[in-house]
């Protein structure tokens, strides 16, 4: 097989994607208590409300074409210039789509009323240098450079981390001020990753039939993961009606430490996809995907067990006395972060495969199963038990695609770019 699908390579490249995640982890906590300490608390409320309607925004007006780009570079590298040509026309379009939402949404929803004004610049603002970003790193994992997407994401968050302790010892701290350093740094990420892809920004060399390859992927992708963000978020929603607000916190922080968990994991399944995208014999693809996810249950099984073990006793002596009644929560949802682990592996590996409508149908099936899990139970842990349901459905959908399409190869017709035609690979 290619050298660029050994497992090796996909091993290592993963643990650098984790490490880089657990730095950021750790810059998001030194982050947090800088914004605790600078902004009154109405005003970090602000923030946290104008940081979280942003992401909503990127989350549903990126259209699935970081997925897609990643997934083309990946397959013809020959295509880069016109991918970019094509993804800088789109996202002009995007951020014209992502004003209308902001502006329409600050205006119908009261609950984001308070961002009226800069605020609601800002909130539009962070979304366009957010995009930005994300697009360029997924450019740059397309050409399996993962250590360069690691230093574009370092770049935008320990920028912003220190914009934001400048801006506090000066005396200007705002959530506007705050939301501008993260847009500005953000940019500046995106820029300094574009300038790592090693070609200029152009319009003229587009093409419309990688155009649209690339939104006929793009819009798959787009489905999936909107179905997997509320496969984890339909429980977070339910236990407010479950458990009031003390259940909410308590809820929320064993769903924190189960996404900490989960990072190694989704860090593989992220260099996995690239890797088996650009591989074409079968027979290689499928020992890569059965190895890594040996290795990956193994990883989470072993991260499970000390959870479980050591939680008891780690969760009051950290947290509190109070959130001793988080473990509970917390062991409903192990199984889950187990099949959420191993799914991380094989749900990529089924959309390396062309991102047939299996990938998006295995996410969906996990939504159904958390749906009709919650109309079950009225508790909070009852929640955690109904976010492993659907995980465990998503992983037996997902392997079930996976097992059906494990064969597939579906190529990407090479398209005429100008007037030269480019040639196959």
């Amino acid at each position: 097989m290619a050298n660029q699908a050994g497992l090796r390579s996909i091993v290592t490249q993963g643990a650098s994607v984790a490490l880089t995640r657990f730095a950021l982890i750790g810059a998001s906590f030194a982050g947090s208590i800088i914004v605790a300490r600078a902004l009154p608390v109405a005003e970090r409320g602000k923030l946290g409300l104008l940081m979280a309607v942003s992401g909503l925004a990127v989350q549903f007006g990126n259209l699935g074409l970081p997925m897609a780009n990643t997934y083309i570079v990946a397959r013809q590298p020959q295509l880069l210039t016109a991918l970019v040509a094509n993804t800088i026309r789109s996202f002009l379009a995007i951020t014209v789509g992502l004003a209308l939402f902001c502006t329409v949404g600050l205006h119908v929803i009261p609950a984001w009323s308070s961002l009226a004004g800069a605020a609601g610049f800002m909130v539009w603002l962070v979304a366009v240098a957010g995009l930005a970003q994300l697009l360029v790193q997924n450019l740059l994992m397309g050409q399996f450079r993962f250590s360069a997407s690691n230093v574009v994401e370092m770049v935008g968050r320990l920028g912003t981390i220190a914009g934001m302790l400048i801006w506090w010892l000066f005396g200007g701290a705002t959530a506007v001020w705050f939301a501008a350093v993260t847009a500005v740094f953000a940019g500046v990420a995106a820029a300094w990753g574009l300038r790592m892809v090693g070609i200029r920004l152009t319009l003229g060399e587009w093409s419309r039939p990688l155009l649209r390859h690339q939104l006929q992927i793009g819009g798959r992708a787009y489905l999936a993961c909107l179905a997997s963000f509320a496969l984890g978020r339909l429980p977070l929603y339910a236990v407010g009606s479950r458990g009031g607000l003390d259940g909410l916190a308590f809820y929320t922080q064993a769903l924190s430490i189960a996404d900490t968990m989960l990072v190694i994991p989704i860090a593989l399944g992220t260099v996995l996809f690239p890797n088996l995208a650009s591989t074409r014999e079968a027979s290689a693809r499928i020992r890569s995907t059965l190895r890594l996810a040996g290795i990956t249950a193994g990883l989470i099984l072993l991260a499970v067990a000390a959870a479980a073990w050591l939680g008891p006793v780690l969760l009051p002596l950290v947290y509190g006395r109070a959130y001793a009644a988080s473990m509970p929560i917390l062991l409903s949802m192990l199984p889950g972060v187990v099949a959420l682990g191993v799914c991380s592996v094989m749900q990529n590996a089924l959309s390396a495969n062309g991102y047939p409508w299996a990938a998006v149908a295995s996410p969906v099936m996990g939504v159904v199963a958390v749906s009709i899990a919650l109309r079950t139970t009225a508790t909070v842990i009852g929640c955690g038990w109904s976010y492993s349901a659907g995980a465990v459905v998503m992983l037996a959908c997902s392997s079930l695609g996976w097992w059906i399409h494990r064969h597939d190869w579906i190529e990407i017709s090479t398209v005429p770019v100008n007037p030269t035609a480019l040639p196959e690979s």
